[in-house]
């Protein structure tokens, strides 16, 4: 039947457009303005496609499924995207000839696009079944319009009636497969996601929680040195201790994220338990240069500092310096150095601290590393020579706490 075959021809230009762009852009299509733009032109060409290859089933009668890229244009692209594939039908259906037909075009749309831009609101908050039902309920709206316009213009015909018919259930069956095949697309990139989201989050906190115990053994190690020599000393870094636990280990708030300003309260207590054990072998120099209310993950700098003191500085009877910077550099981005003048390392020993399993020594840098670039798909870098020293950089967005309130 000839008309099956030239409604499938349409529906093979709309076919290989959409599916084009349901492989390679509808993961990006929510707010994101140039994939819009996208889907306007792909949408548009299939219009044109449908409309160069109609069903003719009288001389000046023709049809074809130009509705389903612009329900599928207008419904997933807005108000733009929709006055701009309207724009293009009439254009392109007066470039074809100003016949009757032209002006069943223009009234078709007069009395549908109002109606399609309306329930585009909902459909845009709706969910996946009620998005089929309305994009359903427009189609056949639109259909309706156009064959009772139509009837109106040139007057019924029986003969045209049925072919219209069809028309209908060929529309409705496009419109039910595109917009079931988009949703459920979308579906399962939003699941996808969030899997990826959630494992990412199961590692992040997995690294969290080897720092932990591993900060703890360190720190009541050092006091524990204390409390036989100095005990009064040792009482007080305890309470030290105890005051930071109870500030610094509620990675509930602000979405498990700290300020500077914490994290570096948080290296204090640590520099001064350190202190307390190695005396005048230990300095410290700091050079903060930023908004200490920008947020940043916790434990991601004292790890850095204590692997510095312990296995750069403590190495040399000497001992040595350590300098903490941290500044606000351009394109919103803080950097992080920790640079220590210890015994340094070779390049062999700095990559295969980097490439460390959990289980081997080294987990600081490694784990540091590892959070780092979970969280914002860059590692840290690591400079360092024999008997010079090592320095440790990474850089982070800035991200500030939103005031609340005036």
């Amino acid at each position: 039947m000839n008309i099956i075959k030239d409604f499938s021809l349409q529906l093979a230009f709309i076919a290989t457009l959409i599916f084009t762009f349901e492989i390679f852009f509808v993961e990006r299509s929510e707010r994101n303005n140039h994939v819009k733009i996208i889907l306007a032109v792909l949408s548009g060409l299939s219009i044109l496609l449908c409309m160069s290859f109609p069903v003719y089933v009288i001389t000046d009668t023709r049809l074809d499924t130009r509705i389903v890229p612009l329900l599928w244009g207008t419904l997933y692209g807005g108000l733009r995207t929709g006055l701009f594939l309207s724009a293009l039908i009439i254009l392109y259906r007066f470039y074809l000839g100003g016949d009757l037909g032209f002006y069943t075009t223009i009234l078709t749309l007069s009395f549908s696009m109002p109606v399609i831009l309306f329930f585009q609101k909902f459909f845009t908050k709706a969910k996946k079944k009620k998005r089929i039902q309305i994009a359903l309920i427009l189609a056949i709206h639109y259909c309706l319009v156009g064959l009772i316009i139509g009837s109106f213009i040139r007057g019924f015909s029986f003969k045209v009636f049925q072919v219209q018919f069809i028309h209908i259930i060929i529309i409705v069956v496009i419109v039910l497969f595109f917009t079931s095949l988009n949703e459920t697309i979308k579906e399962m990139i939003r699941k996808n996601q969030q899997l990826q989201s959630d494992a990412k989050d199961a590692e992040i906190a997995f690294l969290r929680s080897q720092i932990k115990p591993h900060f703890l053994y360190n720190a009541l190690n050092s006091i524990a040195a204390l409390c036989i020599d100095k005990p009064h000393k040792a009482e007080e870094l305890t309470l030290d201790l105890s005051q930071y636990l109870r500030s610094s280990f509620d990675f509930k708030q602000l979405d498990s994220l700290t300020t500077i300003e914490n994290e570096l309260e948080l290296v204090k207590a640590y520099i001064n338990i350190e202190k307390a054990r190695f005396g005048a072998r230990l300095r410290v120099e700091y050079d903060v240069d930023a908004n200490l209310d920008i947020l940043i993950p916790p434990l991601i700098l004292q790890p850095l500092v204590e692997n510095a003191i312990r296995h750069g500085l403590m190495s040399n009877l000497r001992g040595g310096t350590v300098k903490i910077s941290v500044k606000k550099e351009e394109d919103a981005v803080v950097s992080f150095t920790v640079e220590d003048n210890g015994c340094g390392m070779s390049g062999k020993k700095r990559d295969e601290i980097l490439k460390s399993d959990v289980k081997k020594k080294g987990i600081g840098l490694w784990n540091i590393s590892q959070r780092i670039q979970l969280q914002y798909g860059k590692s840290i870098r690591i400079e360092s020579a024999e008997g010079i020293g090592t320095k440790v950089i990474f850089d982070i967005p800035a991200r500030a706490i939103k005031q609340i309130g005036g």
